[in-house]
């Protein structure tokens, strides 16, 4: 069984995440979509981390900020980062969103540039709301 469990950031949170994230250059250029601009630890702050567990045993996380204007409420996955026998956006997304419509939230946006995660979530009901645009100037 998958569940979601809260847990308070802490030193070791913000240890297990730069490891995830920003331990090789090759990791940071995989993930990043900040252009360098933000390490994943930045992307703690004002935010929540959740475990993922499946029957008990830790496989993945996820760092979810809400954002707020008047009543309406929106939830952003900032990081997530994970490995489990089972396909992590099919068996998780679905109690990510169920968790966020709970609390009142509207949408859930996800910013990414791994294509194949892109296709994963479009085939989720995910649509493009957006494109950043860069270019390195000489």
């Amino acid at each position: 069984m998958i569940t979601l469990e809260h847990e308070h950031v802490t030193d070791a949170h913000r240890g297990e995440v730069a490891a995830a994230f920003d331990s090789s250059p090759w990791l940071r250029a995989k993930t990043d979509t900040s252009g360098g601009m933000v390490d994943a630890v930045d992307c703690l702050k004002g935010a929540n981390f959740f475990r993922v567990l499946d029957d008990g045993r830790a496989v993945a996380f996820f760092v979810l900020r809400m954002h707020f204007r008047g009543e309406r409420r929106a939830a952003e996955v900032t990081l997530a980062h994970g490995r489990a026998g089972f396909d992590l956006v099919e068996g998780v997304l679905p109690l990510i969103e169920r968790m966020c419509r709970g609390v009142g939230c509207g949408n859930v946006r996800i910013e990414t540039r791994r294509a194949g995660l892109m296709k994963k979530l479009e085939r989720a009901g995910y649509e493009q709301a957006s494109v950043i645009l860069s270019k390195e100037l000489q």
